[in-house]
């Protein structure tokens, strides 16, 4: 127990030194980590009309295998990402698709956060652990990604590419 008390301590500390902020965030009874009123989107303007004839709001963002190599289990589960018109967008995955919607809001960390735009560049905010498990502690993360056609490219240290679809692949 000492131990991961003192490896806790360390992971805060590491995380503080690197300017990584840890917010607290309680789940509620279906088990959803929901923001609060010190951990919420620094993203607060919805997006102009301009911003959404960037971005397909109707459409579906299905990540695509190119760029790098990917494992199997990956590319039997692509991500996906649903934008809306109000500045949030939704992380899913083929796999798990719609399967937590009943109770899962857009205050909830797993909904995916919000997003900006600016010319072709997209700015995605989100929340993640700060370690791997059953944590109460969460990072703030913003990532940049290029709007290319009907592709969206992140490259945060792997590059991820997401295709505009009308339709989901099967699964």
């Amino acid at each position: 127990m000492i131990k991961y008390i003192f490896a806790m301590f360390c992971m805060m500390g590491f995380l503080n030194s690197c300017g990584q902020k840890l917010y607290k965030i309680e789940k509620d009874k279906y088990g959803e980590p929901l923001l609060n009123d010190k951990a919420e989107y620094s993203f607060k303007e919805k997006p102009t009309e301009e911003d959404l004839k960037t971005i397909d709001t109707t459409a579906y963002y299905v990540q695509v295998f190119e760029g790098r190599y990917y494992n199997e289990e990956e590319m039997k589960n692509p991500r996906i990402i649903i934008f809306h018109n109000d500045g949030f967008f939704k992380n899913e995955s083929l796999m798990y698709f719609g399967k937590f919607d009943e109770h899962r809001g857009k205050n909830s960390v797993y909904y995916g956060g919000k997003y900006r735009i600016k010319n072709n560049e997209i700015f995605i905010e989100e929340f993640l652990p700060a370690s791997q498990g059953k944590t109460k502690w969460y990072t703030r993360r913003i990532t940049n990604g290029k709007i290319d056609g009907n592709k969206i490219i992140f490259n945060d240290g792997l590059v991820s590419i997401f295709e505009k679809r009308k339709n989901l692949p099967a699964k």
